[in-house]
């Protein structure tokens, strides 16, 4: 799993490429046994596992290819981009904004989960700095302690 999830972080892109041509090829043999529709929610699985693993905008290329497939290989006439039932229009429109949606909210997610560990980083590096300047040290300890701060919170080679 963790090989899988390296793969995906780094190489987002080819990543929902590759998931969308996996589904597409599970899903292609039972076409004929399933109603069109139920496909476009598989389809939304694969969204939702890219969104999880790789992010928004690899997210958005599953959405775009799930949704493109799903009309070539699913909804008739098959083996073309051609849609001659309005209904199926419809359904092509609500399923992009939904892979589109679905696609947006995982990333949203990460992206508040990396800054709060910033955060809490950031308040642990205080918390410790304001325990070590109310301990029971002399001046020129605490000016030592604050320029060795201040280097290692700015990544800065010296203070003065």
């Amino acid at each position: 799993m963790r090989i899988l999830y390296s793969f995906a972080k780094q190489h987002g892109y080819a990543f929902a490429v590759i998931c969308v041509m996996i589904a597409t090829a599970v899903f292609y043999p039972g076409r004929d046994h399933f109603a069109k529709g139920q496909w476009a929610l598989l389809y939304l699985l694969i969204v939702g596992l890219v969104a999880g693993l790789s992010g928004v905008r690899p997210a958005m290329v599953t959405a775009a290819l799930a949704f493109l497939a799903w009309n070539f290989f699913f909804l008739p006439p098959h083996g073309t981009f051609a849609v001659h039932d309005p209904q199926d229009w419809l359904s092509l429109i609500v399923f992009l904004v939904v892979a589109a949606a679905m696609g947006i909210q995982p990333g949203r997610m990460r992206e508040r989960e990396a800054e709060a560990l910033a955060r809490e980083r950031e308040m642990a590096m205080l918390n410790q700095f304001s325990a070590r300047l109310v301990s029971d040290a002399s001046i020129s300890d605490m000016a030592e302690l604050l320029m060795n701060e201040v280097t290692q919170i700015t990544k800065a080679r010296c203070a003065a």
